[in-house]
């Protein structure tokens, strides 16, 4: 279930990662066939990133 965002937790903020040549190379190919943006992606990506390993937030419920 997604929580609620504040206002000040949607606004847009800068980020600069370094990555393998490669991954930068699929991403401007992923951006030239899809016509979206390279920032559009790198979200869609890093949200489904997120939403799958809740546990890396501290979020995950305990098994067994």
């Amino acid at each position: 279930m997604k929580r609620p965002y504040s206002p000040e937790e949607v606004g847009i903020l800068p980020l600069s990662v370094n990555l393998p040549s490669y991954v930068i190379k699929d991403l401007k190919a992923m951006e030239q066939y899809t016509h979206q943006s390279l920032d559009t992606l790198v979200l869609k990506a890093l949200q489904m990133f997120i939403a799958t390993h809740s546990d890396y937030l501290g979020n995950a419920k305990p098994t067994g």
